[in-house]
Protein backbone atom coordinates (compact mmCIF):
# COMPACT_ATOMS: atom_id res chain seq x y z
CA UNK A 1 0.00 0.00 0.00
CA UNK A 2 1.29 3.45 -0.96
CA UNK A 3 0.90 6.33 1.48
CA UNK A 4 1.40 9.99 0.67
CA UNK A 5 2.43 12.35 3.42
CA UNK A 6 2.71 16.10 3.20
CA UNK A 7 4.82 18.27 5.51
CA UNK A 8 5.60 21.94 5.62
CA UNK A 9 8.85 23.07 7.20
CA UNK A 10 12.01 25.05 6.83
CA UNK A 11 14.97 24.10 4.73
CA UNK A 12 18.48 24.55 6.08
CA UNK A 13 21.91 23.79 4.76
CA UNK A 14 21.72 20.48 6.54
CA UNK A 15 19.21 19.23 3.88
CA UNK A 16 15.57 18.32 3.87
CA UNK A 17 15.80 14.54 3.89
CA UNK A 18 13.91 12.70 6.60
CA UNK A 19 15.03 9.35 7.84
CA UNK A 20 12.72 6.34 7.73
CA UNK A 21 12.73 6.28 11.48
CA UNK A 22 11.47 9.83 11.66
CA UNK A 23 8.66 9.04 9.26
CA UNK A 24 7.44 5.88 10.91
CA UNK A 25 7.53 7.06 14.50
CA UNK A 26 5.92 10.39 13.74
CA UNK A 27 7.03 11.63 17.16
CA UNK A 28 6.89 15.36 17.63
CA UNK A 29 10.22 16.93 18.41
CA UNK A 30 10.99 19.58 20.89
CA UNK A 31 10.85 22.86 19.10
CA UNK A 32 13.38 24.31 21.49
CA UNK A 33 15.93 21.65 20.56
CA UNK A 34 15.27 21.98 16.88
CA UNK A 35 15.74 25.70 16.84
CA UNK A 36 19.26 26.62 15.89
CA UNK A 37 21.10 29.47 17.42
CA UNK A 38 23.50 29.60 14.52
CA UNK A 39 23.04 32.93 12.70
CA UNK A 40 24.07 31.33 9.48
CA UNK A 41 21.31 28.77 9.72
CA UNK A 42 18.76 31.50 10.47
CA UNK A 43 19.90 33.34 7.36
CA UNK A 44 19.57 30.26 5.13
CA UNK A 45 16.22 29.21 6.57
CA UNK A 46 13.54 28.88 3.86
CA UNK A 47 9.93 27.67 3.75
CA UNK A 48 9.37 24.47 1.93
CA UNK A 49 6.57 22.01 1.14
CA UNK A 50 7.44 18.36 1.33
CA UNK A 51 5.40 15.52 -0.18
CA UNK A 52 6.38 11.96 0.77
CA UNK A 53 5.43 8.79 -1.07
CA UNK A 54 5.58 5.86 1.38
CA UNK A 55 5.40 2.21 0.39
CA UNK A 56 4.35 -0.04 3.32
CA UNK A 57 5.89 -3.12 1.83
CA UNK A 58 8.82 -4.69 3.67
CA UNK A 59 11.28 -3.45 1.14
CA UNK A 60 9.38 -0.23 0.58
CA UNK A 61 11.22 3.02 0.72
CA UNK A 62 10.48 6.63 1.31
CA UNK A 63 10.44 9.01 -1.60
CA UNK A 64 10.61 12.72 -1.05
CA UNK A 65 9.48 15.46 -3.47
CA UNK A 66 9.67 19.15 -2.68
CA UNK A 67 7.21 21.69 -4.19
CA UNK A 68 8.07 25.36 -4.26
CA UNK A 69 5.54 27.69 -2.61
CA UNK A 70 5.35 29.91 -5.74
CA UNK A 71 4.19 26.93 -7.78
CA UNK A 72 1.52 26.23 -5.19
CA UNK A 73 0.35 29.83 -5.43
CA UNK A 74 0.29 29.68 -9.23
CA UNK A 75 -1.73 26.47 -9.16
CA UNK A 76 -4.12 28.01 -6.65
CA UNK A 77 -4.43 31.12 -8.77
CA UNK A 78 -5.14 29.05 -11.90
CA UNK A 79 -7.79 27.09 -10.03
CA UNK A 80 -9.34 30.31 -8.69
CA UNK A 81 -9.33 31.94 -12.13
CA UNK A 82 -10.81 28.81 -13.68
CA UNK A 83 -13.50 28.73 -11.01
CA UNK A 84 -14.28 32.45 -11.54
CA UNK A 85 -14.43 32.00 -15.32
CA UNK A 86 -16.69 28.98 -14.86
CA UNK A 87 -19.03 30.92 -12.57
CA UNK A 88 -19.08 33.92 -14.92
CA UNK A 89 -19.72 31.67 -17.91
CA UNK A 90 -22.52 29.88 -16.10
CA UNK A 91 -24.04 33.23 -15.07
CA UNK A 92 -23.79 34.65 -18.61
CA UNK A 93 -25.20 31.48 -20.14
CA UNK A 94 -28.03 31.50 -17.62
CA UNK A 95 -28.80 35.13 -18.48
CA UNK A 96 -28.65 34.35 -22.21
CA UNK A 97 -30.93 31.36 -21.74
CA UNK A 98 -33.40 33.51 -19.83
CA UNK A 99 -33.33 36.15 -22.58
CA UNK A 100 -33.75 33.52 -25.30
CA UNK A 101 -36.64 31.96 -23.38
CA UNK A 102 -38.28 35.36 -22.91
CA UNK A 103 -37.85 36.21 -26.61
CA UNK A 104 -39.19 32.81 -27.61
CA UNK A 105 -42.23 33.26 -25.38
CA UNK A 106 -42.76 36.77 -26.78
CA UNK A 107 -42.51 35.47 -30.35
CA UNK A 108 -44.92 32.64 -29.55
CA UNK A 109 -47.39 35.15 -28.11
CA UNK A 110 -46.95 37.40 -31.16
CA UNK A 111 -47.50 34.44 -33.49
CA UNK A 112 -50.65 33.51 -31.58
CA UNK A 113 -51.85 37.12 -31.77
CA UNK A 114 -51.17 37.30 -35.51
CA UNK A 115 -52.93 33.97 -36.02
CA UNK A 116 -55.98 35.35 -34.23
CA UNK A 117 -55.83 38.48 -36.42
CA UNK A 118 -55.58 36.31 -39.54
CA UNK A 119 -58.64 34.34 -38.44
CA UNK A 120 -60.53 37.58 -37.80
CA UNK A 121 -59.51 39.05 -41.15
CA UNK A 122 -60.46 35.81 -42.90
CA UNK A 123 -63.91 35.90 -41.31
CA UNK A 124 -64.31 39.59 -42.21
CA UNK A 125 -63.15 38.88 -45.75
CA UNK A 126 -65.72 36.09 -46.06
CA UNK A 127 -68.43 38.42 -44.78
CA UNK A 128 -67.36 41.17 -47.17
CA UNK A 129 -67.26 38.69 -50.04
CA UNK A 130 -70.83 37.65 -49.23
CA UNK A 131 -71.90 41.30 -49.08
CA UNK A 132 -70.16 42.03 -52.38
CA UNK A 133 -71.93 39.05 -53.96
CA UNK A 134 -75.30 40.25 -52.66
CA UNK A 135 -74.58 43.83 -53.78
CA UNK A 136 -73.41 42.61 -57.18
CA UNK A 137 -76.55 40.54 -57.62
CA UNK A 138 -78.67 43.51 -56.55
CA UNK A 139 -76.89 45.83 -58.96
CA UNK A 140 -77.17 43.31 -61.79
CA UNK A 141 -80.87 42.85 -61.08
CA UNK A 142 -81.36 46.61 -60.97
CA UNK A 143 -79.44 47.05 -64.20
CA UNK A 144 -81.52 44.34 -65.85
CA UNK A 145 -84.74 45.97 -64.67
CA UNK A 146 -83.56 49.40 -65.76
CA UNK A 147 -82.44 48.02 -69.10
CA UNK A 148 -85.77 46.30 -69.59
CA UNK A 149 -87.60 49.46 -68.51
CA UNK A 150 -85.49 51.55 -70.86
CA UNK A 151 -86.13 49.17 -73.72
CA UNK A 152 -89.82 49.24 -72.92
CA UNK A 153 -89.75 53.03 -72.72
CA UNK A 154 -87.88 53.26 -76.01
CA UNK A 155 -90.38 50.95 -77.62
CA UNK A 156 -93.26 52.97 -76.18
CA UNK A 157 -91.80 56.26 -77.47
CA UNK A 158 -91.15 54.82 -80.89
CA UNK A 159 -94.13 55.91 -83.12
CA UNK A 160 -94.88 52.44 -84.40
CA UNK A 161 -98.54 52.35 -83.38
CA UNK A 162 -101.49 52.65 -85.77
CA UNK A 163 -102.91 56.21 -85.47
CA UNK A 164 -106.60 55.08 -85.37
CA UNK A 165 -108.54 52.98 -82.90
CA UNK A 166 -110.15 50.92 -85.66
CA UNK A 167 -109.30 49.74 -89.15
CA UNK A 168 -109.50 52.19 -92.04
CA UNK A 169 -108.73 52.40 -95.73
CA UNK A 170 -105.40 54.02 -96.53
CA UNK A 171 -103.91 55.86 -99.51
CA UNK A 172 -100.99 58.19 -100.09
CA UNK A 173 -101.26 61.87 -100.85
CA UNK A 174 -100.85 62.88 -104.48
CA UNK A 175 -98.97 66.00 -103.48
CA UNK A 176 -96.86 64.27 -100.76
CA UNK A 177 -96.10 60.56 -101.27
CA UNK A 178 -94.74 60.34 -97.68
CA UNK A 179 -98.11 61.40 -96.26
CA UNK A 180 -100.71 58.68 -95.51
CA UNK A 181 -104.40 59.47 -95.91
CA UNK A 182 -106.85 57.41 -93.81
CA UNK A 183 -110.61 57.33 -94.34
CA UNK A 184 -112.28 57.37 -90.90
CA UNK A 185 -115.79 56.39 -89.90
CA UNK A 186 -117.82 58.30 -87.33
CA UNK A 187 -116.87 57.51 -83.71
CA UNK A 188 -113.32 56.43 -84.55
CA UNK A 189 -110.65 57.74 -82.18
CA UNK A 190 -107.44 59.33 -83.41
CA UNK A 191 -104.73 57.99 -81.08
CA UNK A 192 -101.08 58.72 -80.43
CA UNK A 193 -98.66 56.41 -82.21
CA UNK A 194 -96.23 56.51 -79.27
CA UNK A 195 -95.43 58.11 -75.94
CA UNK A 196 -94.50 61.78 -76.08
CA UNK A 197 -95.42 65.36 -75.37
CA UNK A 198 -97.86 67.47 -77.35
CA UNK A 199 -95.64 69.92 -79.11
CA UNK A 200 -98.31 72.02 -80.83
CA UNK A 201 -102.05 72.13 -81.60
CA UNK A 202 -102.44 74.36 -84.66
CA UNK A 203 -105.31 75.28 -86.96
CA UNK A 204 -105.02 73.93 -90.53
CA UNK A 205 -106.74 75.35 -93.63
CA UNK A 206 -107.14 71.99 -95.38
CA UNK A 207 -108.25 69.73 -92.49
CA UNK A 208 -109.17 71.94 -89.56
CA UNK A 209 -106.48 71.08 -86.99
CA UNK A 210 -102.86 69.86 -86.85
CA UNK A 211 -101.58 68.05 -83.75
CA UNK A 212 -97.78 67.60 -83.45
CA UNK A 213 -96.33 65.18 -80.88
CA UNK A 214 -92.66 65.05 -79.93
CA UNK A 215 -91.72 61.46 -79.02
CA UNK A 216 -88.45 62.67 -77.43
CA UNK A 217 -86.26 60.33 -79.44
CA UNK A 218 -85.87 62.35 -82.60
CA UNK A 219 -89.28 61.34 -83.96
CA UNK A 220 -92.23 63.73 -84.40
CA UNK A 221 -95.65 62.61 -85.57
CA UNK A 222 -98.26 64.95 -87.13
CA UNK A 223 -102.02 64.36 -87.25
CA UNK A 224 -104.20 66.49 -89.61
CA UNK A 225 -107.90 66.06 -88.81
CA UNK A 226 -111.26 67.83 -88.79
CA UNK A 227 -112.28 66.58 -85.31
CA UNK A 228 -111.90 68.79 -82.27
CA UNK A 229 -108.66 67.99 -80.39
CA UNK A 230 -109.04 66.62 -76.86
CA UNK A 231 -105.49 67.56 -75.76
CA UNK A 232 -103.54 70.78 -75.59
CA UNK A 233 -99.96 71.89 -76.01
CA UNK A 234 -97.62 70.55 -73.30
CA UNK A 235 -99.70 67.50 -72.38
CA UNK A 236 -97.84 64.23 -71.90
CA UNK A 237 -99.46 61.39 -73.78
CA UNK A 238 -98.91 57.64 -73.85
CA UNK A 239 -99.01 55.34 -76.81
CA UNK A 240 -102.72 54.80 -77.66
CA UNK A 241 -103.90 57.97 -75.91
CA UNK A 242 -106.97 59.54 -77.59
CA UNK A 243 -106.12 62.79 -79.34
CA UNK A 244 -109.52 63.46 -80.93
CA UNK A 245 -112.84 61.77 -81.73
CA UNK A 246 -114.16 61.61 -85.32
CA UNK A 247 -117.60 63.22 -85.35
CA UNK A 248 -118.68 62.94 -88.98
CA UNK A 249 -118.82 60.34 -91.72
CA UNK A 250 -116.16 60.08 -94.39
CA UNK A 251 -113.63 62.09 -92.36
CA UNK A 252 -110.01 62.10 -93.45
CA UNK A 253 -106.83 61.84 -91.37
CA UNK A 254 -103.52 62.87 -92.87
CA UNK A 255 -100.57 61.29 -91.03
CA UNK A 256 -96.88 62.28 -91.27
CA UNK A 257 -93.67 61.29 -89.39
CA UNK A 258 -90.38 63.15 -89.15
CA UNK A 259 -87.03 61.74 -88.03
CA UNK A 260 -84.43 64.29 -86.88
CA UNK A 261 -86.23 66.95 -88.91
CA UNK A 262 -86.52 64.92 -92.13
CA UNK A 263 -89.85 63.53 -93.27
CA UNK A 264 -89.93 59.74 -93.68
CA UNK A 265 -92.45 57.23 -94.98
CA UNK A 266 -94.71 56.27 -92.03
CA UNK A 267 -94.92 52.72 -93.38
CA UNK A 268 -91.26 52.32 -92.37
CA UNK A 269 -92.19 52.46 -88.68
CA UNK A 270 -95.90 51.61 -88.41
CA UNK A 271 -96.58 48.19 -86.94
CA UNK A 272 -99.86 46.88 -88.30
CA UNK A 273 -101.40 43.87 -86.54
CA UNK A 274 -103.75 41.57 -88.48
Amino acid sequence: MLQICYKHGANTDGGTDLSEEQITTQEPQNTENTKSTDPKMKKDRRDYHLMLFIDNKKDGGVHQMGINSILIEIIGLVIAVTLVITIIGWTVNSHIRQNVTAERDALAARVEELSAQVDTLTAENTTLADKVTILSNTVNTKVEHETAAQEESDAAHFPQGFPLSSSASMTTSEDDPKCLIFSCSEGTSVISAGDGVVLEVLPDTDYGYCIRIDHQNGYISEYYLSATPLIKEGDAVLQGAILALVESKDSKLAYKIYKDGDQIDPMEVIKIDG
